[in-house]
């Protein structure tokens, strides 16, 4: 019996190339702040161990200063989270639906261990107005994402194994087992997650240039963002090298001709080493600006999306080479629907940059931790 159905009977309402190009946005967009606050975190646990080693207040102030963002940030985190999920069930049902049930408890379990996070980042910041350490939050916090994560990774990874449905079912009707056998699991899910030094370096850098934080902190935001986001993109470019050398052979030759993941490979590997001179530039000079800071969000964002690119190509060949070509989807397009969520999206995109505007004029938070 093939592991996907010939035919679809529900038609996509959509061409592909639309969804495709709609669901590889919202990913590059939920990734990126994904990244940030992976980032965040393990820059807030380092400042803020510095800050008490050194009995540095400025490094206290420069943890405080990231970690009061991390609720906002986790909101988008979420709301971005969901367009590119539900573009891949629209797209991959059969492919993605499988893997969901088979991992059932894991999957159901990602919701509690949101809500967990976000409650933990919030009693990170009430730790630092409340004069205390938050290390513990913090830390449990970046675990809990890191969870969250690997949770994902293996949901996405075993999509492309059907295969391995049948056992896995077997050994587990109620989706208790967690995935094995893939050897690019880990590899996927540590890709991501070095993301997180690299964004949670640019990001730092671009907080650095508040104009009312004091020298110290922005000297201190600069310095520790410069050398996370050279960290980071190193060892992305190491992973993800990693990550096309342990596709299977089938995958590797389909790949070799694939337009789509060469331009998406390139545009990583060059704009992630901009990022990574851009950060020891930073580190180093120990001076930025806006211009600067933000250039450096913006190259990281378009490493990402290339990745994200790449990604896709690979998953595309993945599943092509085991029966499921999704450029066959059966396909009804319905413009209306269509037009309506690319009109909300733009107003979306509008409102989100409103918001920036209104937080950049606003009287500037207190943000200043003292011994």
């Amino acid at each position: 019996m093939a592991p996907f159905p010939h035919l679809d009977p529900i038609p996509i309402p959509a061409p592909v190339w639309l969804m495709k190009a709609l669901s590889l946005i919202t990913l590059a967009l939920h990734f990126s702040a994904v990244m940030i606050v992976v980032g965040s975190l393990l820059l807030v646990l380092c400042l803020n161990a510095t800050g008490r080693r050194r009995r540095s207040e400025a490094h206290l102030s420069a943890s405080y200063t990231l970690a009061k963002r991390l609720p906002v940030i986790m909101t988008w985190v979420i709301n971005l989270g969901v367009p590119p999920l539900l573009f891949a069930q629209v797209l991959y049902g059969p492919a993605i639906y499988s893997s969901s049930v088979l991992i059932g408890v894991l999957w159901f379990s990602v919701i509690p261990l949101l809500m967990l996070a976000y409650w933990l980042m919030y009693r990170t910041v009430a730790a630092f107005d409340a004069k205390r350490s938050p290390a513990w939050q913090a830390f449990f916090a970046l675990l809990v994402v890191l969870g969250i994560g690997q949770i994902y990774a293996m949901n996405m990874t075993l999509m492309l194994r059907p295969e391995a449905w049948q056992a896995m079912y077997k050994a587990s009707p109620l989706g208790l087992k967690a995935p094995t056998g893939d050897p690019t699991t880990t590899l996927r899910w540590l890709f991501v997650m070095a993301g997180g030094p690299l964004f949670g370096g640019v990001w730092a850098l671009l907080l650095s240039n508040m104009a009312y934080l004091t020298p110290g902190v922005q000297a201190a935001l600069r310095r520790v963002g410069g050398w996370s986001a050279l960290l980071g993109a190193a060892l992305q470019g190491v992973l993800a090298l990693r990550i096309v050398h342990a596709q299977p052979k089938v995958v590797g030759e389909a790949l070799a001709g694939n337009t789509l993941f060469t331009v998406g490979g390139y545009a990583f590997l060059v704009t992630a080493a901009l990022v990574a001179l851009l950060g020891a530039f930073q580190a180093l000079r120990g001076r930025g600006n806006v211009v600067i800071g933000t250039a450096g969000l913006l190259l990281a964002f378009v490493a990402n999306a290339g990745s994200v690119v790449a990604r896709d190509a690979i998953r595309d060949a993945t599943l092509k080479a085991k029966g499921f070509d999704v450029w066959n989807r059966v396909e009804s397009s319905n413009w209306s629907v269509v037009d309506l969520f690319l009109l909300l999206f733009v107003v979306m995109l509008g409102t989100v940059y409103w918001l920036l505007s209104v937080m950049r004029k606003a009287t500037p938070p207190s943000e200043q931790v003292t011994l």
